[in-house]
């Protein structure tokens, strides 16, 4: 499909939108759109829509006229993820994450943790931009930090995974250990690993021990290897 494509929550079929100044100088300037050009719009909840334009000098609206059939389903995936020291890299993995697909994201403060704080404001926004330019259509759900324990103690995934590299402990390749079609929650730890209390603890709440192979990968690098290796699973 050759028509822009953006993003807007509050979008559902028959919805007159008016668009934030940020999009209508998009539409207005850099693609030159008129009155009765078409867009498509997600909400971000899976679905696609067609939208017609009325601009009125600096005034965009959208009147959402049809429901298209091209839609994504939710992706079962929850990632856990303690922040790393460099908040770019996170934003990065955010980035990468949607483009390649997954349901939520729920940041860790970890016994080795680097960072306790980021905005999740900012990697929203990141998101945002990442489903527009992938042309994705489910906004994942980004949740700010939460206590390691506190997430292992509420996560209900049908399949949980914690990865690590204490080669004390017998791990399974997580391609191995991953069943197609079901909820799968997955742990990353910061950089100095989660420590060996906190993988008791997962290990005590059903999460399985995991490797994502033989070399030591960055923090972001682990968790898109896992993402990625979720999503082919489930293709």
């Amino acid at each position: 499909m050759s028509a822009p494509f953006f993003f807007d929550e509050r979008t559902a079929l028959n919805a007159l939108l008016e668009l934030d100044s940020t999009e209508a100088t998009h539409i207005t300037k850099a693609l030159r759109m008129r009155s009765g050009d078409a867009i498509l719009l997600t909400n971000g909840c899976g679905e696609l829509f067609k939208a017609e334009l009325t601009i009125d000098k600096h005034h965009v609206k959208a009147q959402v006229v049809e429901v298209l059939l091209i839609q994504d389903s939710a992706v079962a995936v929850h990632l856990g993820i303690a922040p790393t020291k460099n908040a770019d890299r996170i934003e990065w993995l955010v980035e990468k994450a949607v483009e390649i697909g997954i349901g939520s994201i729920t940041l860790l403060a970890c016994e080795h943790s680097e960072r306790s704080k980021m905005s999740v404001d900012r990697l929203r926004r990141v998101a945002i931009a990442a489903l527009k330019q992938s042309q994705r259509t489910v906004l994942p759900a980004i949740h700010d930090v939460r206590n390691f324990r506190q997430w292992v103690e509420e996560c209900n995934a049908d399949q949980r995974f914690i990865a690590h590299c204490h080669s004390g402990e017998e791990r399974m390749l997580l391609r191995d250990a991953l069943n197609a079609g079901l909820s799968t929650a997955l742990a990353i730890g910061p950089e100095g690993d989660f420590s060996q209390a906190e993988v008791a603890f997962a290990q005590t709440a059903q999460f399985k021990s995991v490797s994502l192979g033989d070399a030591r990968l960055r923090t972001e690098t682990a968790a898109l290897a896992g993402i990625h290796t979720f999503c082919l699973i489930n293709q």
